[in-house]
């Protein structure tokens, strides 16, 4: 008779199975490698592109290893620090949205807060409980009009923060504590006039944008920043 030899048997299917799972192992590393190049590839350079999310921009600036960039000499003066105090109203309707103070410092850093309170419709009320925010100008980024006109004098910033608000619907006796992100982008030409738009998001599904326009002032020997 025979001999049937078990333990070949085992030591065979415990080769196999080694193999396979050094196989399995190598799929997974190139499954990752893979990953991470189409997620860096897929991250546009925001100084050339327009992000229109605010959120998206902001995570690909983060991610950028660009070195901090002075303004040109065509770009406006912020050696002195500048402050602009401005309202905020809907994109669309132009209602009221509270105000919003920003700051720019000499070497390029970007703080504010935006406050007030403002009403929708007759019976939703929101205080605004909290809105800082930080950030920077962005020299490198170039202005284009609506029919793509470049204009070099202008310079962008970008800030990110968070916010609270306290709303009241009277119509049902509700206040409501909502809480998000808040997004300031904007263009400051040479004559200190900021165009800017202010976006909140609630935890990252409800979107609200804003805009403003404002004179800026000089802060002359301000140590802002």
């Amino acid at each position: 008779m025979r001999a049937i030899h078990i333990r070949s048997g085992l030591r065979r299917k415990r080769g196999d199975s080694s193999l396979w799972m050094l196989v399995l192992i190598a799929c997974l590393v190139c499954i990752v490698i893979f990953l991470k190049w189409y997620l860096k590839s897929s991250v546009k350079d925001p100084d050339l592109y327009d992000y229109a999310e605010a959120w998206k921009e902001w995570s690909a600036r983060e991610a950028s290893k660009k070195p901090i960039q002075e303004p040109s000499a065509e770009q406006p003066d912020i050696s002195g620090g500048l402050k602009f105090d401005t309202n905020l109203s809907e994109t669309d309707s132009k209602e009221p949205r509270g105000e919003m103070i920003l700051f720019v410092g000499p070497g390029g850093g970007v703080a504010g807060s935006w406050n007030g309170f403002y009403h929708k419709g007759r019976t939703r009320s929101f205080q605004i409980m909290n809105g800082g925010f930080g950030g920077r100008v962005y020299p490198a980024k170039i202005y284009h009009s609506e029919s793509g006109e470049a204009d070099p004098t202008m310079l962008y910033l970008m800030a990110k923060g968070e916010y609270l608000l306290l709303e009241t619907d009277t119509k049902n006796g509700r206040v409501e504590r909502i809480a998000g992100d808040i997004y300031v982008r904007g263009w400051l030409s040479p004559d200190y006039i900021l165009t800017g738009e202010v976006t909140i998001t609630s935890f990252g599904k409800d979107v609200e944008k804003f805009t403003c326009k404002s004179h800026g002032s000089v802060l002359e020997g301000g140590a802002l920043f």
